[in-house]
């Protein structure tokens, strides 16, 4: 027994029905208000770790890259920048962790990476800032299989994994170190034959022992990823602001002036794989 199909204007009708419930619908969702009300405020508030050079230097004659990009995006809305330093910030490399509330916050910068973990949490417009794993090795040279690698991990989300297979596959045996003093004692003191680091993180190193350099992983095997400024979710007219400020900033040069000036170009060599 065969079953009578619908007419053809019949389902075009419902289709239509329904996109016409929708469209009523989202009638009814508030307005997103977020740019007037930051103007209505006269602020932005960004929120940054205490220090992230060369993004968050601390450092008021040259406070870093992001700062900067946030006071020229505060310009361009025509707003004031209120920078909250805030220390919960980079102590674990998922963003969620870091406490952060819209009381605090209306933008969030310095170590935050543009991926799928990140864009969970918030709406992400890349800066160019490129980060990736690097290797801090003698003359930029890999040590043979079996040598002892000091790790340091940093807080801006990047593969610990992918990292952590990367080097088994390659006969090194990893040790993780808590900060970069404890990375260069490691080499200093030959309980590590190189090390590796977020490109950051590895920039904060005060002073490597004579000879060491820093290098990028291979790409293929640990990608790399822009660094990003962060919105709240939902803030579309604020968002919009901000990306309209940052196609103003690329149009004019100022973006590039600024990478040029903190060094953010591929100023490092690649390392070939081992």
């Amino acid at each position: 027994m065969s079953t009578k199909r619908p007419h053809r204007w019949l389902r075009a009708a419902a289709n239509l029905a329904l996109i016409a419930a929708l469209l009523f619908a989202v009638s009814f969702l508030p307005p997103d208000t977020s740019l007037k009300e930051r103007r209505q405020a006269g602020v932005l508030k960004l929120c940054v770790p205490p220090r992230y050079p060369p993004l968050v230097t601390g450092d008021p004659a040259q406070p870093g890259f992001d700062i900067e990009l946030a006071q020229h995006i505060a310009d361009f809305i025509g707003v004031r920048l209120i920078v909250n330093a805030l220390p919960s910030m980079g102590r674990d490399f998922n963003p969620r962790n870091w406490q952060l509330s819209r009381a605090q916050c209306d933008m969030i910068a310095g170590g935050l990476t543009d991926t799928l973990q990140t864009r969970g949490f918030l709406q992400t417009i890349p800066t160019t800032a490129e980060t990736g794993w690097v290797a801090i090795a003698p003359n930029g040279e890999l040590p043979s299989g079996g040598a002892a690698a000091a790790v340091l991990p940093g807080s801006s989300g990047l593969d610990r994994l992918a990292l952590s297979s990367w080097l088994r596959a390659h006969g090194l045996r990893p040790v993780l170190v808590s900060g970069p003093d404890e990375l260069t004692r490691a080499l200093s003191e030959g309980r590590a034959q190189v090390g590796f680091a977020e490109r950051f993180a590895a920039s904060a190193i005060g002073s490597l022992p004579p000879d060491f350099t820093l290098s990028w992983l291979p790409a293929q095997d640990l990608p790399r990823y822009q660094m990003a400024l962060g919105l709240w979710k939902g803030d579309q007219t604020l968002m919009r602001a901000v990306r309209a400020a940052m196609e103003h900033l690329q149009e004019s040069g100022s973006l590039d002036n600024l990478r040029e000036r903190y060094r953010l170009g591929g100023v490092l060599p690649e390392q070939g794989s081992l």
